[in-house]
């Protein structure tokens, strides 16, 4: 039985308890894969966790699987003792394979240097979740000047929050430059792997979604759903572009008054500090007396997010960069008919008019358009689209597909090492 050591981007839900933390439902698709794994029982998989609290450090045994810890100082940049600390957690699981999830993390970096002491690199896949070293570039994508150095107390202007986002970058184009394997889904994020690193292996492979998502394939009913009823899974911070939905929807309440958006995740309006973003958009809601229109409902675990996305009459990612929006994903899996701006992976995920909508993400007018042509619902325009969505993310997400799928790309690296 092959042995494999993950690395993850967080401390993974079911394994929350063992450090006394909040479940954290990011990076659900990591829980899923693992999940499968666990079934067709080939593969022993060990888990290292980054901890930011020292006291909170330990290795142990959870849910059958052997789990070590490192501390992480920072997401931006590692230092020699994270390398070292990954170099004792190698050594002392002496895996056949290290997975990382995630390049975009300054740990996966760390771990490359790690593994390149041992001799290991030849045995490293990472998979690419997003890629800040492009994200980058789209940070200030329709946020006007004076809000880009707005200065609020104990909150990091917008400019210093894309310079974090830049020294994420710089450690993950590193990491890929050191990679030798890397798996994706998106030709987005195969181009840019071949762009930093030319001799990169690039297998392709989907992900896998949280169970209950396959126990609600197709939920969504024209039927019903609450008209007039938006729903976008966060609007926290400039790249997901909530902005560009704020400028849509006055264009759209001309037509459809009764329209409502519900806003999910981190609710950064309602924080006692607000940030410079808060600001920007708290001036969009103002100046079109927006305020009725809009609820933040804030952090909605897997069941919540389900129930969203069956109630709206409509799903949005106005974001100005993404790989595969994983709302997206959950939303056409249910069934929502979906909107979503036409950038990075987004086009691999729908083809427009046929599974819902791709628009250019600076043009609100055309979101606008697109919105009001999902309410009118001429000629079952709704059940068509959310039927061909299903079809599309059921294939993409297949479970027994894609885990098998890295079963073979685990056994190809694996063989290919010996």
């Amino acid at each position: 039985m092959e042995h494999i050591l993950w690395l993850s981007c967080i401390v993974l839900p079911d394994y929350a308890q063992e450090f006394g933390i909040r479940r954290n439902s990011r990076a659900g698709w990591i829980s899923g894969m693992l999940a499968e794994l666990d079934k067709i029982k080939e593969f022993e998989i060990d888990l290292c966790f980054p901890i930011y609290d020292r006291l909170r450090m330990k290795n142990g045994e959870c849910n059958g699987h052997r789990y070590y810890t490192f501390h992480c100082k920072s997401i931006e940049t590692y230092d020699e003792e994270m390398i070292e600390e990954l170099e004792r957690i190698l050594a002392l699981s002496e895996p056949d394979l290290i997975h990382i999830w995630g390049v975009e993390f300054s740990f996966a970096a760390a771990m490359l240097h790690a593994c390149r002491r041992k001799g290991l690199l030849n045995r490293v896949v990472a998979s690419i979740q997003g890629l800040t070293s492009n994200y980058v570039r789209h940070f200030y994508a329709g946020i006007p000047i004076k809000y880009r150095t707005m200065l609020c107390a104990n909150a990091n202007t917008i400019e210093q929050d894309r310079a974090a986002y830049e020294r994420r970058g710089q450690c993950e184009t590193e990491a890929i430059g050191m990679l030798r394997h890397i798996i994706g889904r998106t030709d987005w994020d195969h181009a840019i792997a071949l762009a930093t690193n030319p001799d990169i292996h690039y297998y392709f492979c989907d992900e896998i979604m949280r169970p209950v998502f396959y126990e609600n394939v197709g939920k969504w009913n024209y039927g019903r759903c609450q008209k007039y009823r938006i729903f976008l899974s966060q609007a926290g911070y400039p790249v997901k572009g909530f902005h560009y939905l704020l400028q849509a929807l006055p264009v759209v309440l001309k037509k459809y008054p009764d329209t409502y958006v519900y806003v999910a995740g981190k609710n950064i309006m309602d924080a006692e500090e607000k940030v410079p973003y808060a600001c920007y958009l708290k001036e969009l809601l103002d100046e079109n007396s927006l305020q009725k229109h809009v609820t933040f409902i804030g952090d909605q675990d897997a069941e919540q997010m389900i129930d969203q996305y069956i109630r709206a009459n409509v799903f949005v990612s106005p974001a100005s960069i993404e790989n595969s929006c994983n709302s997206l994903n959950e939303a056409m899996m249910i069934g929502t008919p979906s909107i979503a701006s036409y950038v990075g992976g987004t086009n691999n995920r729908m083809i427009t008019e046929e599974e819902g909508f791709l628009y250019p993400h600076d043009e609100p007018d055309l979101l606008a358009f697109y919105i009001c042509r999902v309410f009118q619902n001429e000629n079952n325009l709704s059940s068509r689209l959310s039927d061909n969505a299903v079809r599309k993310m059921s294939r993409l997400v297949d479970r027994k597909v894609n885990v098998n799928r890295t079963r073979e790309i685990y056994q190809a690296i694996i063989a290919d090492a010996i």
